[in-house]
């Protein structure tokens, strides 16, 4: 009996777009990527001025992170919320747009509620 082909799947997912004080080496960057723990994308070769990370995380380990971040001065700024995807069979996702926005302080980092849909800027 043939397998059933897989349809596409849809929900949300963490979406953080984290901006760097200063440009970082790639490998630092990379730590920074592996204590999130999600699929990473780099903007910049040898120097790395921000990181895209999307995948799943409990918001309180992304309050921890952000915290960290904001806190310590490796951060300038952060976008994050739980943003709506689509992804086919083949692997490819597409996004939905951000149904919201919610600015705040980036010492503010504990207002995050990540709420499906809504974006949170820190800076």
């Amino acid at each position: 009996m043939a397998q059933p082909t897989p349809g596409p799947s849809r929900g949300f997912e963490l979406d953080a777009h984290l901006t760097f004080s200063r440009p970082l080496a790639r490998v630092d960057a990379e730590r920074v990527a592996a204590f999130w723990g999600l699929r990473p994308t780099y903007y910049g070769e040898d120097e790395v001025r921000a990181l895209r990370l999307t995948g799943e995380l409990p918001r309180e380990e992304v309050l921890r992170l952000l915290q960290v971040g904001l806190e310590g001065g490796t951060l300038r700024a952060a976008e994050v919320g739980l943003r709506g995807f689509l992804r086919s069979p083949d692997g490819k996702t597409d996004y939905v747009p951000w149904t919201r926005n919610k600015v705040l302080r980036r010492d503010a980092w504990n207002e995050v509620g990540l709420e499906e849909g809504l974006k949170y800027t820190l800076e």
